[in-house]
């Protein structure tokens, strides 16, 4: 049957051209109450654009036989041409999952062996201590390291074969012994990309357009390429502070089987589409490729074979983003559902993700994600083991109707549980918890999850329905369903745990309604409305995340008053929240309260020390301010970082990068040299050293 398509323009902003332009008509339409709700689509993307100062994004959908994708914006400012469905954007990483694709058909070829060594296919590749095989390459567990130049490897202009970029880190050492450390990499993924045409005998873009973008009808993707007449190509962009910059020009040929590739989003849904319908692949090898990896401690990655899995609200779904010079990209796939959802902007660093969110929502008809507060302290627990039990049952019987473990080992990891997770010892019992859904804690989650999940489908249960009810309802159902059958049954919680998850149930039930304002609120209207609200519950839902857009939107403004009085109501609504206090210790930075914001966010590290303010949300944090101009304010971030976390390496060497931004060369190389004290082996040990040595050379030359 012929897929349904609509390719539409909205070009159309208030923020460039005063009024949205009409899109073209469809060739044929989606049903008459999606196309409303993709009416409303529209005005939330010009929002979204106005506030992310977003030039142009290109967004859409595929699901069954109807295909929707639209452009909004503009692919180049300066002479005012519209971002449509064709405009063909860098896809960055998106690459990835392609190259994935590839070396797993010439495994079914028998040209590949997923456990031999590199150099079986790429014998120019340096012998390293340890092997590392293709397998471990496509999980990111092969020890390559990533950058370690930035102001080199991320600003190549010049054009590089297959040869050149692999020299570009062939020397490097290995970053830890290959299957006991995670490390996401481009580089590994050039390795594959060689891999590729050692195994095939074909060059990578020749291999990808014969056997994988060709047979998926992927008509306008391209190898990259500055000298290159492409169609439709959009013109990249960065931001300083509130204004446009052109993008820097970087020749992304060094990152050729990793991020080197260039097509529109109708190509990025027909890769989606393929992968998930098993068209260039086996039943078997698009298991294989969507089943997360582990470390060799037995800690997942939520990394497979060129996609991140995780469980995304209950729900089995496969992802990949990509960032580069010029662009940022995202590709969801929820493949029982026959859903992928793509976007491209081509503005850089600003996170594209929240398109993906917002169109499902809008196709679906379901929320995202739940986020669910629990007022009560001593119930947190049971929640937080209810959510486990939810994200991986759910999502397991999602992808198949087969059971997950026997009824042995099923009643076992209900026994681990109620024994645990819910023990009174709460420091092992937060210790379980964290490890209970790696193989570690021997996936009890899965295995008691994926049980619930199977058997409240055989009482008659739909499992779509806790797109509304979340893991309370999720829990509770199983609960009571347990209850009512005859003693032995069904393996059983807790008492003291079913309770819980009664109470808090049923107050969820309460308050699950409640949604954040649709017009633009003032705090003192919200403070009223949801105090009422929440008044005496034990769930409710959590608006930390909109609180923070909120204050993140008034700072912008510069109305940094309003900002505080956000994030005020965020710590009186939330107290228990670790991002609650994190949110005040960031707003309060803003306002240059160092020590008060110091202390907001030593209260979120006691809430959670894993959680909104532990070194790696604040390091992603400052880059965020960063990447939207605000260096400076980036900077006090990570200054405020490593005064909570004074044994981080990698907080020292982003706070150097910081310096160098800011011309503060001597204050850099301390930092370097810090990171280096710390962990003289951190991931980026050996380009602090070469930024020491460059940093003082510049000192020298400078000096009079």
């Amino acid at each position: 049957m012929q897929s349904s398509k609509y390719y539409g323009f909205a070009g159309a902003l208030a923020l460039f051209c005063g009024a949205a332009q009409a899109a073209a008509a469809p060739s044929s339409a989606p049903s008459a109450a999606l196309a409303a709700r993709l009416a409303d689509f529209d005005g939330w993307v010009a929002q979204r654009m106005d506030k992310a100062r977003i030039p142009g994004v290109t967004v859409g959908f595929s699901q069954g036989d109807v295909e929707w994708v639209k452009g909004y914006g503009y692919a180049d400012l300066e002479n005012r041409v519209p971002a449509t469905a064709r405009s063909s954007y860098r896809l960055a990483s998106v690459t990835k999952p392609m190259t994935a694709v590839a070396i797993l058909q010439l495994v079914e070829q028998g040209k590949i062996d997923l456990d031999a060594p590199v150099q079986t296919y790429v014998p120019y590749f340096p012998v390293k201590p340890f092997p590392v095989t293709v397998r471990q390459l496509l999980g990111h567990l092969g020890g390559i390291d990533a950058y370690r130049n930035s102001k080199a490897e991320k600003h190549f202009k010049e054009h590089k074969d297959t040869r050149q970029s692999i020299a570009v880190f062939e020397q490097f050492d290995l970053i830890a012994e290959p299957g006991t450390r995670f490390r996401y990499t481009s580089y590994g993924y050039n390795l594959l990309g060689a891999v590729i045409e050692g195994a095939s005998g074909e060059s990578y873009g020749g291999y990808m357009r014969r056997h994988v973008w060709g047979p998926l009808g992927m008509d306008t993707i391209v190898m990259d390429d500055p000298d290159a007449v492409i169609a439709h190509r959009v013109r990249g962009y960065r931001l300083a502070g509130k204004e446009w910059k052109n993008a820097e020009f970087v020749d992304i040929s060094s990152r050729f089987s990793a991020g080197g590739t260039r097509a529109s989003v109708p190509d990025m849904l027909a890769f989606g589409r393929g992968v998930h319908e098993g068209k260039i692949l086996s039943a078997a090898s698009v298991a294989a490729m969507v089943q997360p990896m582990a470390t060799r401690a037995g800690r997942l990655t939520d990394y497979g074979m060129g996609w991140e899995v995780v469980p995304t609200g209950g729900r089995y779904a496969i992802a990949h983003s990509g960032q580069q010079p010029e662009t940022v990209t995202y590709l969801y796939s929820f493949p029982s559902r026959k859903l992928t959802i793509a976007v491209a902007a081509n503005l850089e660093r600003v996170n594209p993700e929240a398109f993906v969110q917002r169109l499902f929502e809008v196709v679906t008809g379901e929320s995202w994600q739940l986020n669910t507060y629990i007022a009560d302290a001593g119930a947190q627990r049971a929640y937080q083991v209810a959510q486990g039990l939810f994200e991986e049952g759910r999502s397991y019987a999602e992808r198949t109707d087969q059971p997950y473990a026997d009824a042995a080992a099923t009643r076992e990891a209900f026994t681990q549980i109620n024994r645990q997770a819910l023990a009174p010892d709460a420091r092992a019992a937060r210790a379980f918890i964290d490890a209970a859904r790696h193989p570690a804690g021997g996936r009890v989650f899965l295995t008691a999850g994926a049980s619930m999940a199977g058997q409240l489908r055989q009482s008659g249960v739909d499992l779509n329905q806790y797109a509304r009810g979340g893991a309370l309802a999720f829990a509770r159902d199983y609960v009571l369903l347990s209850q009512g059958t005859k003693a032995g049954a069904l393996p059983r919680f807790d008492p003291a745990f079913e309770q819980a998850i009664m109470t808090l149930a049923g107050s969820w039930d309460r308050t699950a309604a409640i949604a954040w304002p649709a017009a633009a609120p003032s705090i003192a209207a919200l403070d009223s409305q949801l105090r009422t609200a929440f008044r005496g519950q034990r769930a409710y839902p959590d608006f930390v995340p909109e609180l923070q857009e909120l204050a993140q939107a008034s700072v912008a403004r510069g109305e940094v008053e309003a900002a505080l009085a956000a994030s005020r109501l965020a710590v009186e609504l939330y107290p228990l929240s670790d991002r609650a206090h994190a949110l005040q210790g960031l707003t309060l930075l803003r306002a240059s309260k160092t020590e008060a914001a110091l202390a907001a966010l030593r209260l979120a590290l006691e809430r959670d020390p894993l959680g909104a303010a532990n070194p790696a949300a604040l390091n992603l944090e400052a880059y965020r301010l960063k990447g939207s101009g605000a260096v400076a304010q980036g900077m006090a971030v990570l200054q405020a970082a490593v005064r909570l976390h004074p044994r981080d390496a990698n907080l020292q060497d982003s706070l150097a990068e910081f310096y160098v931004e800011q011309g503060l060369r001597p204050q850099a190389v301390e930092a370097y040299r810090q990171a280096l004290r710390l962990d003289p082996r951190y991931p980026g040990a050996v380009g602090a050293k070469a930024a020491i040595i460059r940093l003082a050379g510049e000192t020298k030359a400078l000096a009079p």
